[in-house]
């Protein structure tokens, strides 16, 4: 059962996302510390002071954090697989009987070459044509740590890409992206088609659960 967001706050200048996670195959809520180095990412404009967001943490993670440090809660879908994160995936999740299907939250410093170029490089992955700048603006958008994220939708041949050149038919790429100067945050999930379909309640409880815990 989807869980709705957290009730906001508005703190500025509040760190994103965390580092690489270990696994945890238990469904539920789950929180991660963030290093000093993961703090100094943000998602917001300092000069600006423009993209603030808020967040506040349900009352279970402030109890199983003891009101500790700033982290970031989610809820693990059921049927959902907890793998270690990397350098290039921050969470890190498969689903499906062999693990074929794939979510994972990830971010770059600054820009990460701008919203088309991400958007039309996920759609070069499932070899469909490239959007122009007016149709990535038209793109719908769903909240992301309290952030409008393009919301995309493509169903092709699938290629992974570094260095892989294999290619996987009737797959389905869905995904948010928040692209501003300050850096960019993708939550993407892969998989055959119909597989993603039956995931489509999860992919959104998970990416509703999404919240920092800022105490």
């Amino acid at each position: 059962m989807t869980r709705p967001p957290a009730p906001f706050v508005t703190f500025p200048l509040v760190a994103l996302i965390l580092a690489s996670c270990g696994g945890e195959d238990t469904p539920g809520l789950v929180e991660r510390s963030l290093s000093e180095s993961e703090k100094s990412f943000r998602i917001v404009e300092t000069s600006m002071d423009r993209f603030r967001y808020s967040s506040q943490p349900s009352a279970e993670s402030a109890e199983a954090s003891g009101g500790a440090s700033e982290g970031l809660v989610y809820d693990t879908p059921e049927g959902w697989t907890e793998k270690p994160g990397s350098t290039m995936r921050d969470i890190n999740f498969t689903f499906g009987p062999k693990g074929e299907g794939e979510c994972y939250v990830a971010r770059l410093p600054g820009a990460g070459g701008g919203l088309a170029a991400n958007v039309n490089r996920w759609r070069g992955q499932m070899a469909a044509a490239p959007l122009t700048e007016e149709e990535v603006a038209a793109l719908p958008t769903r909240p992301l740590f309290g952030q409008p994220a393009r919301f995309v939708s493509v169903d092709g041949s699938f290629s992974p890409g570094m260095g892989s050149d294999q290619s996987f038919p009737d797959y389905r790429l869905m995904g948010l992206i928040v692209s501003v100067e300050a850096g960019a945050v993708f939550v993407k999930m892969t998989g055959p088609k119909a597989l993603v379909e039956q995931n489509s309640a999860a992919f959104d409880q998970f990416i509703n659960s999404l919240t920092v815990n800022t105490n």
